[in-house]
């Protein structure tokens, strides 16, 4: 599979290493830190079972963007999410594209960062960033979200 950004090959979450990634079948750009997840290769049913209600809300709303679903190549669609802290506010609006067709997300970075506390070594690795992030995604799934 291909970075739809920069179509770097992303690593596969066997090959990352990192639970995060297996547990929640995130695979990861080298080069951007984008995530790509998909409910089916999520081995946390928690994580399967949020992404594909968050699925539902591509199927017949969103707006179309430029880049290609990396698992099935069906175009992608964006939305807004928020979600809901433990406090009762919600999170900054994260800007996500997702299929329509099949049960895929794609994050960039960008989008995670502003939710991530700092973390130095991301500036300098793509590798800790995308960790970082995974870490950041692993927590929002055992929050309820607001689709807007």
């Amino acid at each position: 599979m291909l970075c739809p950004r920069d179509g770097t090959r992303l690593i596969s979450p066997v090959d990352s290493g990192q639970s995060v990634f297996s547990r929640n079948g995130i695979f990861h750009c080298p080069t951007c830190a984008g995530l790509a997840i998909n409910s089916e290769a999520a081995l946390s049913e928690i994580c399967s079972k949020k992404l594909e209600s968050m699925h539902d809300g591509f199927k017949d709303e969103g707006t179309p963007t430029e880049i290609c679903c990396p698992f099935c190549q069906s175009d992608m669609k964006v939305r807004d999410f928020a979600f809901r802290k433990i406090d009762g506010s919600l999170t900054e609006l994260i800007e996500i594209d997702g299929c329509p067709e099949c049960s895929s997300f794609w994050f960039d970075s960008g989008e995670l960062q502003r939710l991530s506390p700092p973390n130095e070594a991301s500036i300098d690795s793509p590798k800790s960033e995308a960790k970082a992030l995974a870490v950041v995604l692993d927590l929002l799934f055992h929050l309820p979200y607001v689709l807007l």
